[in-house]
């Protein structure tokens, strides 16, 4: 398995169903696990289930893995049972009767109480609940055919790590990464002045050679000083591009300011990206030690890359809904194969935009009810209920974890 950009067709990739943990968030918890506001649960699992039922009919079901799944596979080793919940002790110090009463939890409750925090029969939280999750896209990525195993910044999303690491060491989906792979998860890099984290939303390959990463709120300078130094030592790629963002929650990674939908084709934050400013520095380094080169805008860099590129300006570049339909996911999107690629159905003006550049609009529903395949899509955008989805603040790029393109 490999992916060697943003922009091929998806091949196999990791969701998670928003689960009952959700549930368990209130008021006075809500900030702590990163959530802006009190979901409805009901909407928000509908409203996933429609989105990951289209990826089913579009890529296969079988290539869409569900999270909670993956980790019960590993779940029913003993070995690896074992030595999760001691790993999970040392890290999180959640007390002795916690440790024991999850040793004595079957594998298919035990995964379900990692993420959900709520245990199976008495339905009382026993540990936080992981209501980032649904975000698949910050636990890891592939470059190539290397896997990034990322380090959250967040203390909330810490488990998520730990979760992946050990199902990215120990479940056969992963055997082609036997000896390539990029674990942020350390002891060292948990020390909590480390300096270290780094967020999948804040990594995008824009081609086989050249990786662009966000330095955000949620991913640091250090983190990508250490990334570029492996992949370059290990010839991954050629050019890292850093691009410093603000260090605001409205543009906590770089995907949420800026996508790919082809190779002549992306959707970004303007104000930003796209226009010369004095909040974003953009540098890339290459592999043979040339001097780095700044570059005045991102689209400056994606049009050296890419010289037909079509910049589409969230909200059609125009303020107050540039900036509106930027924070409800307007330019988070992710693509299904060149030109087909899924958005929330709120941001109109965004997609009036797309529209204006010759792109078909369709639902999820008329997706799913017309029986439509990736064959029968060209330039197309599909778009995904998100009443609910979009209050988590989160969209259709980061709930997705690619682990295969082709």
């Amino acid at each position: 398995m490999q992916i060697n950009s943003e922009i091929q067709t998806l091949d196999k990739v990791i969701v998670h169903e928003p689960n009952i943990g959700i549930e368990h968030i209130s008021p006075e918890i809500a900030e702590q696990l990163l959530y802006d506001d009190i979901v409805f649960l009901p909407r928000m699992i509908e409203e996933h289930y429609q989105f990951t039922q289209t990826l089913k009919q579009l890529i296969g079901k079988e290539n869409v893995y569900e999270f909670t799944d993956l980790l019960h596979d590993i779940l029913l080793k003993e070995n690896v049972r074992e030595e999760l919940i001691e790993y999970l002790f040392e890290k999180e110090d959640f007390g002795l009767g916690k440790y024991e009463m999850l040793k004595q939890l079957e594998p298919e409750h035990l995964a379900t109480v990692l993420i959900s925090g709520v245990h199976p029969e008495s339905k009382q939280s026993i540990l936080a609940p992981l209501p980032n999750l649904v975000f698949t896209r910050d636990i890891g990525c592939v470059i190539n055919d290397h896997i990034l195993v990322c380090k959250a910044n967040k203390s909330a999303r810490l488990r998520e790590n730990y979760l992946t690491k050990f199902i990215v060491h120990h479940h056969n989906l992963f055997s082609s990464f036997s000896h390539k792979k990029i674990d942020f998860v350390t002891d060292e890099n948990l020390q909590h002045d480390s300096g270290i984290s780094i967020e999948g939303g804040d990594v995008m390959l824009v081609n086989s050679r050249h990786i662009i990463i966000g330095e955000s709120e949620r991913t640091t300078l250090d983190a990508i000083f250490e990334l570029k130094a492996y992949l370059f030592e290990k010839d991954v790629v050629d050019y890292v591009t850093v691009v410093e963002i603000p260090n605001e929650r409205y543009c906590m990674h770089l995907d949420t300011i800026f996508t790919l939908l082809s190779d002549d084709t992306c959707v970004g934050f303007s104000p930003l990206l796209f226009e010369k400013n004095d909040k974003v520095d953009i540098v890339t380094y290459s592999k043979n030690n040339a001097r780095a080169v700044l570059h005045p805008t991102l689209k400056d860099l994606i049009k050296e890359l890419y010289p037909n590129m079509n910049f589409i300006a969230c909200g059609g570049g125009v303020s107050p809904f540039a900036q509106r339909e930027q924070w409800t996911d307007g330019c988070n999107f992710v693509a299904a194969k060149s030109n087909v690629a899924y958005s929330y159905e709120r941001n109109l003006k965004t997609l009036q935009a797309l529209r204006d550049s010759n792109f078909n609009i369709i639902s999820a529903k008329h997706l799913l009810n017309d029986n439509l395949t990736l064959q029968h899509l060209n330039n197309t955008i599909i778009t995904l209920a998100s009443a609910e989805l979009s209050r988590a603040r989160g969209w259709p790029h980061c709930m997705t974890f690619p682990i295969s393109r082709k």
